[in-house]
């Protein structure tokens, strides 16, 4: 197993962990979707909820962020989208539709 699968694996198993069923799917976008990424890129993540999170979720995620952080030497920029938003606006928001086209899918339920 390469080091991004074993890197991936572990965010999704967290995030999984700490949103359960509101967690709709994990979505890598940005640099390293698209494999243009260098050694200083962040890693930009997506998480599509059902819901809104509790600030207990968030500070959950924060403190995965940072583990994730310091266990891989990456910078991991984590955003929570409200599904419905997500679905709503997709088309319309630059945002979004970055998502959309750059995304890569992590996990889905």
């Amino acid at each position: 197993m390469n080091e991004n699968q074993e890197m991936f694996e572990k965010l999704v198993k967290g995030l999984r962990g700490i949103y359960g069923d509101m967690l709709v799917s994990i979505l890598l976008y940005g640099s390293f979707a698209r494999g243009t990424n260098t050694r200083e890129s962040d890693i930009d993540i997506a998480i599509l909820l059902k819901g809104r999170e509790t600030k207990e979720m968030h500070d959950q995620m924060v403190d995965l962020a940072v583990d994730m952080d310091l266990e891989y030497d990456q910078v991991f920029s984590i955003i929570n989208i409200d599904y419905e938003n997500f679905l709503e606006w997709e088309d319309t928001l630059p945002f979004y539709k970055n998502v959309r086209e750059d995304g890569v899918v992590l996990w889905a339920a």
